[in-house]
């Protein structure tokens, strides 16, 4: 075979490989959605590089996988720098949800901690909120502690901890702090949230030990001392916290004070023995 022919082989070999190569690229482009194609030069990828994405979209994808696992949120991060640098985003750790994860984590406990103070640190307010409840409810926790973060995710806005800590603050014996947790109770009422707060409460510590009462003082002085007094609301005859109309204006021979002894009354029992 003559050289001129060998030459003309191979440039026709090297045609055909070409045009193999620009049809599978082809396929692939077709194959992404439109505003996902890219325009590729030489031998570049014509898969979208994660680089590519803006830095919020990546935040916003850490923190919804954030929400869901504590242990997924450390696995992304290892698995790409790109995560990794987002991670470290304040903004993220204050737009992840605790929703799904318990007060307190036996399994993991020093990644979950980890977890929950980046949270709080990064001024996320339910993690503010949950680290007072721990620090209220948990066996090495500190009273003061938890009651002064329960107070600053109360002032934030946090509604169950407007709740936790307005009863809190009827258990004192000092009346300016009574009427002050008064005013929390009425404003909850008023947005009709109390059923949801006390709800949620007891899902938290549905599944925890309860700490011994005299660790937090109650003023054994009820708020109402009318003699008779009809009550907030009777269910069945019984003191019950009422699951409908606790929220509702409209309740007739109501005494607030007797309402919020009632929820007092139930709330100290659900967090100590």
């Amino acid at each position: 075979m003559t050289t001129s022919k060998l030459v003309s082989k191979a440039a026709y070999n090297k045609r055909q490989h070409d045009e193999r190569n620009e049809s599978a690229s082809l396929i692939l482009i077709e194959s992404l959605p439109r505003n996902k194609r890219q325009h590729t030069n030489n031998n570049e990828s014509t898969l979208i590089p994660i680089k590519s994405l803006p830095q919020d979209l990546l935040v916003n994808v850490i923190a919804r996988v954030s929400s869901e696992s504590y242990i997924d949120h450390y696995n992304m991060k290892v698995c790409c720098r790109d995560f990794f640098h987002a991670s470290k985003d304040n903004y993220m750790w204050q737009q992840v949800s605790l929703e799904k994860f318990p007060l307190f984590s036996w399994l993991h406990e020093p990644v979950f901690d980890h977890f929950l103070q980046s949270c709080k640190e990064s001024g996320n307010i339910e993690a503010l909120y949950r680290d007072g409840l721990r620090q209220l409810s948990g066996y090495k926790g500190n009273i003061e502690k938890g009651i002064k973060d329960l107070k600053m995710a109360a002032e934030k806005g946090h509604l169950e901890a407007k709740y936790v800590y307005g009863l809190i603050l009827l258990c004192s014996y000092d009346d300016d702090m009574r009427k002050q947790g008064v005013e929390y109770m009425q404003f909850l009422r008023n947005t009709k949230c109390v059923v949801n707060c006390r709800n949620k409460i007891m899902t938290l510590f549905m599944s925890i030990w309860r700490k011994h009462r005299e660790i937090l003082k109650r003023n054994p002085t009820p708020l109402c001392c009318k003699k008779p007094c009809k009550g907030w609301s009777l269910k069945k005859g019984t003191w019950e916290p009422k699951d409908n109309e606790d929220d509702d204006d409209s309740i007739q021979n109501s005494c607030e004070n007797c309402r919020w002894d009632v929820e007092l009354d139930f709330f100290y029992d659900v967090l100590f023995f």
